[in-house]
């Protein structure tokens, strides 16, 4: 018998993740612990003592260093075992759903200003997930 053909977008890594899962938007007081067993760009398992349902959004807090902070939703559940979509892929940049347009630069400085910024920000995505991604060999 043949097996059946992978058409995942991202491959799949095997983890050992502690992630607190937060209401969506909410504050980490009310976060419950959950555990990650599978990651990819787009997407986690998520093990969770949780009553989420398909289409449940939620935010996650990994456990790393710089604690960092996705937005999900449920896209299926077996008992409290749940595959997770992140809304924005792991290492893309979009902006923020009600985020203002930004400024057009006003001269050179400016330009050099808002490069130096996203040069930073495009490190730190970087940082988090190479961290991510060395978290989950070593928990192998």
């Amino acid at each position: 018998m043949s097996s059946p053909e992978n058409t995942r977008r991202w491959p799949r890594h095997p983890v050992e993740l502690a992630v607190l899962v937060v209401p969506r938007g909410g504050d980490s007081k009310f976060a419950i612990p959950g555990r990650g067993i599978e990651i990819s760009e787009g997407g986690m398992t998520l093990y969770a003592g949780l009553p989420l349902k398909p289409g449940d959004f939620m935010d996650l807090e990994f456990q790393t260093p710089g604690r960092t902070r996705i937005s999900a939703i449920v896209r299926y559940r077996t008992g409290y075992c749940f595959g997770l979509e992140f809304l924005t892929p792991l290492g893309a940049e979009s902006p923020k759903p009600n985020a203002p347009a930004p400024a057009v630069p006003q001269s050179k400085a400016d330009l050099r200003n808002v490069l130096k910024r996203k040069e930073r920000e495009i490190e730190r995505l970087r940082s988090e997930i190479s961290t991510l991604k060395n978290y989950g060999r070593s928990a192998r």
